[in-house]
């Protein structure tokens, strides 16, 4: 009588199941592409070469430099959109003009390092 109420069950192959079952699902198809667009993402961005070079201990020239304060500003300033996307909106309307504006002059820096660098230079010498 046990035997109907409480099946024996194969173990292994019913975690093969619930593994294949979780494979074929459209959450695992979709995370995997999220998955490979960052790891895309990651490869060609700014913000990995800037960490990189900081890890490898090479020098760093003066427009580098430059261009990483440029990256970090204009990360920051995009974190900081986002995260108020989940804040109160009584806060004030117009809470997204300076995070906005400063990270645009982040990219700015960022895209001119090299001529701020040569200025800068021709300044010290």
């Amino acid at each position: 009588m046990t035997a109907m109420t409480t099946p024996r069950t194969d173990v292994a192959t019913a975690d093969s199941d619930v593994r294949a079952a979780f494979r074929d699902s459209r959450l695992f198809e979709f995370a995997e592409r999220m998955s490979d667009a960052v790891n895309r993402s990651w490869r060609a961005s700014m913000t990995r070469r800037v960490v990189a070079r900081a890890a490898s201990g090479q020098a760093w020239s003066f427009a580098d430099r430059v261009r990483a304060v440029g990256v970090c500003t204009a990360v920051a300033m995009a974190t900081a959109l986002l995260l108020q996307t989940v804040e109160s909106s009584l806060d004030g309307p117009l809470r997204w003009i300076l995070p906005s504006v400063v990270g645009l002059l982040g990219v700015c820096i960022a895209v001119a390092a090299e001529p701020i660098g040569r200025v800068c230079r021709g300044r010290r010498a």
